[in-house]
């Protein structure tokens, strides 16, 4: 197995080009084909479709694609590992969601490492669902999960609070104080595509209305928060987001905030580790501080 060959083909499939993925690495596009010619032909399968347009990946490249970020990962977290031992830290790692590693998170580790500051703290932001799997793989130590159904056999969920949803809107925008939820349909919306919970959150709420989601006015969907609170700032529209994310902006009263009576959007935050048997020093004390603290970890 040749690692560099790896890291090659899951380059050339984050630039979904072998020609960006060449200028990226510094090499010529010729030699990087190669090597990615190279790494099919030791897998025995094509893994990507070549065109004009760039590559995409065969049903074999999204196979070896994810279990290739896991070696990698596993791999650069080994070097980690015996890096600690010479400096005498560990390293931990917690993964969040999109939303709680850009306004929640940073804070904690921040936190941790005033309790705990012989360790060494990593944060990375995930996907619920990719969270998980990193746990159940020894990828990450601790996950911030939300809007996740808690059943689990191989994995403890503790409840960490609820994540607080308000709709925001510009500070001049000409919209009442409080509305009622057949209202939102008479007025433009940004939605964030990273935050699923909240889309499906609305969309579950919405069933108890006479329209549906797919009514909305969406203007469009920004790709992150801070896209979606700059839009907002800006004028295009209103939007929901978690209120910790909103918390500058309302006081710099670029913003405000919409009551919709009737509608609940918030959702439930867990910690979740391994069961405690797979769980070993230190993580056990890091465990015991965050479980103690509770919600008031987030800032």
């Amino acid at each position: 197995m040749n690692l560099q060959l790896m890291k090659y083909f899951l380059l050339v499939v984050e630039e979904r080009s072998i020609s960006k993925g060449a200028t990226k690495a510094h090499i010529s596009q010729s030699a990087l084909s190669q090597m990615i010619q190279k790494y099919e032909d030791e897998i025995g399968k094509p893994l990507l479709e070549r065109s004009n347009r760039g590559v995409v990946l065969t049903e074999a490249g999204e196979i070896v694609a994810k279990y290739a970020n896991s070696i990698i990962k596993k791999y650069d977290q080994m070097l980690e590992s015996l890096s600690s031992i010479s400096d005498g830290q560990n390293q931990i790692n917690i993964n969040g969601t999109y939303s709680m590693a850009a306004y929640s998170l940073p804070c904690l580790l921040y936190k941790l490492k005033k309790k705990f500051p012989q360790h060494k703290y990593a944060l990375e932001a995930r996907a619920g669902n990719d969270i998980l799997r990193d746990i159940r793989e020894g990828l990450t130590d601790f996950g911030f999960v939300d809007g996740i159904d808690p059943a689990s056999d191989d994995l403890t969920f503790y409840p960490m609070g609820r994540e607080h949803v308000v709709l925001i809107a510009p500070a001049d925008y000409a919209i009442p104080n409080v509305i009622d939820l057949e209202d939102l349909f008479d007025y433009e919306m940004i939605l964030c595509s990273m935050n699923k919970n909240t889309c499906n959150r609305l969309e579950h709420e919405l069933d108890h209305s006479s329209k549906s989601f797919k009514d909305l006015n969406v203007i469009f969907n920004a790709d992150s928060l801070s896209a979606v609170k700059s839009s907002v700032v800006s004028g295009y529209g209103i939007s929901f987001a978690p209120y910790e994310s909103i918390k500058r902006e309302l006081y710099e009263k670029l913003i405000k905030i919409i009551t919709v009576e009737h509608l609940d959007m918030d959702y439930d935050i867990f910690l979740v580790t391994r069961k405690s048997h797979d769980i070993g020093q230190p993580h056990q004390s890091i465990l015991k501080y965050l479980l103690e603290a509770g919600v008031s970890i987030f800032c």
